[in-house]
Formats: C-alpha cells, structure tokens, sequence
C-alpha cells in the first residue's frame, strides 16, 4: 500500500432490535422501531462501494431472546462486506455467539485489514448497565498490541464510553476503572483510536500516550434513537438513524464523518 491508500470502514451500534419489524422501541417516547431503522441504515450503506467491513458495536438486541438474534443475523446476512460484532450491556453473547451463523459476522477479539488492525473488547457484564473489562482481556490486548510492527495502526472497539461525556447520568454508566484500560493503551504508539456506542450520541475526545501522541477517542450515536446529555436524567433528541464512517491511511491517520437518515 502506498501512503495515499485508504481502507474505509462503517460503524454503527445501538440497534436495539426485536424478533418482529413491527415492535416499537418500548422506553422510548418517540415513535422508533428498531428493526425498521436498521434495515434503513443498511439499505443506505449496502450501494456504496469502496467499504472493507462493518462494525457493529453492541446494544443489537433490545428483547435478548433467541428470536431477535435470528431476525438480527437474516438482516446482515445481506450485507456483501464482512461484519464484525460485540456485545453491549443489552445483549445476550452465549445468544450471539449461538445466532449469528452467517458466514459474513464474526465475533471475534481481532482482525486485520491492510496494515490496520481492528480490536474487538466485550464491555458487558450480565444484569449491569455499565461496563467492565476482565483483567484477562486486558491481558490479551496487551499481548496483541506488543506484536504489531511499528509501521501497522490499532483501532479498538468497544460498547461502553471509555471517557466522560459529561453528562450526569450517562457517565454513571460508562467503563468501570477505564484507567485500566488506558494504562495499556497508551503503551503502544500503534493504537491511533478507539471507538464506542451506549452513550445514543456524538462524542469526539482524545487521550495522549505515552509518546505524547494523541489517541482519538469516538462516540457514535444509535441507529434508532439519539439522547441529550445536557441534563440531569435522561432526554431524547431525535430519531433519525445514525452511523460513523471511517477512513484510515496507511501511514496511520484517521478521518470520520458522521452521518443521518431524516427519521
């Protein structure tokens, strides 16, 4: 690859489905239906052409049966790129891991595409909104990291906000001890960004390494609803469908773009 070549990849997260179309977003007062917002947003992405992966950053399910996993894994099967999931606090992984069949998802920890490398963390913990991440985790991603060449980059995944926000009740809810998890990263000048979902919002923060390099930091909102932050308990914005787009250089550069559906 040359310093001009660029991998292009989509984010999106915070689906929240449920087994049927029809079912209506049960804590939202806005009138969404997650699994009609997600077809949307893939309709909108599936002509684009020039897209190595997507990404989809936990919270798939709302309703974490069975039945919304298979709905879930019908729906990205026609995705024609490969799709890469992790689980949020929402979802089920033993029911993921079980439903998500299509050739084209993977739940795996790591890939690499060109001299990228994308790494996949599980922030969630059974009947917690927050997130945590095991020292056995962290343990492997330092091992990861200490074998990437020094010419290859990191982006790494997760679904609870590594960052405040600054919002009063949102950041109750993000990573637990998240020192733990920068005090790895930050060892490697090869992790140029981390990206996240749960917060339903825009975010774009940083956090310098050990080099004084920065490590961009990204929230992207949901594909169904979108939540304020500027208030004491929780709001709701909009409903118009979201997802992030990156692109990626090879000599370790990122740009973003987020983009919206009308609702």
């Amino acid at each position: 690859m040359t310093a001009t070549t660029v991998l292009r990849i989509w984010q999106i997260t915070d689906t929240h489905c449920y087994a049927e179309d029809s079912s209506r977003l049960i804590w939202s007062p806005l009138p969404v239906y997650p699994n009609q917002a997600l077809q949307r947003v893939l309709a909108n992405l599936e002509p684009q052409a020039g897209y190595a992966a997507l990404v989809i950053s936990g919270d798939l399910a709302q309703e974490e049966v069975a039945a919304t996993y298979q709905r879930i894994n019908s729906l990205l099967a026609k995705v024609s790129v490969p799709v890469y999931v992790l689980p949020g606090n929402h979802d089920d992984p033993t029911l993921m891991q079980a439903e998500l069949i299509s050739p084209n998802i993977h739940l795996v920890q790591h890939t690499q595409l060109a001299n990228w490398h994308l790494l996949f963390l599980d922030s969630s913990r059974p009947l917690h909104g927050e997130g945590y991440l095991s020292s056995e985790q962290l343990t492997d991603l330092a091992h990861t990291l200490s074998e990437l060449p020094a010419n290859e980059h990191a982006l790494v995944f997760l679904h609870h906000h590594p960052l405040p926000i600054g919002s009063a009740w949102m950041d109750k809810l993000g990573l637990q001890q998240p020192e733990q998890l920068w005090e790895v990263l930050t060892q490697f000048p090869q992790v140029k960004g981390v990206a996240f979902g749960h917060i339903h919002a825009e975010f774009v923060g940083s956090v310098m390494n050990q080099d004084n390099q920065a490590i961009a930091v990204y929230g992207t909102p949901a594909t169904c609803v979108q939540l304020t932050h500027d208030q004491i308990r929780l709001g709701f914005k909009h409903a118009k469908p979201a997802w992030r787009e990156f692109t990626l250089t090879t000599d370790g550069q990122i740009n973003t773009q987020v983009h919206y559906l009308e609702s």
